[in-house]
């Protein structure tokens, strides 16, 4: 049976909350990537972003919103790069992949939080989701963004959450329900 490292409270240097929490490298409290803490009624965990995510490569920058995928497990290391959050290099599988959201711009390289459960979160989505959908990774392999899908209609991969409000200028918010990895 795996272990589950869940600490409350959890560092978050001299930021606010995970929410805005970035440190460059491993971070003052390398040892601590991967673990699952709770700040107030969301749930986040401590990860590595890729160093290669920057403006250069077809994703971009990492942005507030954007979903995060697991580019390496192991080791906690996350991008918005969905083609590197391929499982086993299958087409499409990073769309089983995600991580959680950022919730701010982070910088390449950096230690930060991704939210992987909360209420009333804030989601880059393709543009058409209304309330009660249920959010899932898009189909788009370079905008790191969600995609509702109809009530009633099964879902064809790994849910991310519930909408709550439509979408505008490409942000939906969301009861999000992600599910960390030990």
């Amino acid at each position: 049976m795996p272990n589950t490292n869940s600490y409350q409270p959890f560092y978050v240097g001299q930021a606010a909350s995970p929410d805005t929490y970035q440190e460059l490298g491993a971070g003052y409290a390398a040892g601590e990537l991967g673990t699952t803490g709770d700040w107030n009624d969301r749930s986040y965990q401590r990860v590595f972003l890729d160093s290669g995510a920057t403006s250069a490569t077809p994703a971009g920058a990492v942005a507030a919103n954007q979903l995060a995928y697991w580019k390496q497990r192991s080791t906690y290391t996350v991008t918005n790069d969905s083609r590197f959050g391929l499982l086993g290099g299958t087409a499409s599988s990073f769309r089983n992949n995600v991580a959680g959201v950022f919730r701010a711009a982070i910088v390449a390289g950096s230690a930060c939080f991704v939210l992987q459960r909360g209420r009333q979160i804030n989601v880059k989505e393709v543009g058409s989701a209304t309330p009660g959908m249920t959010l899932i990774g898009s189909t788009s392999t370079t905008a790191a963004d969600a995609l509702g899908v109809a009530i009633n209609t099964a879902p064809n991969c790994l849910t991310l959450g519930v909408v709550v409000t439509a979408t505008a200028s490409n942000v939906a918010v969301a009861d999000v329900d992600i599910a960390p990895i030990p």
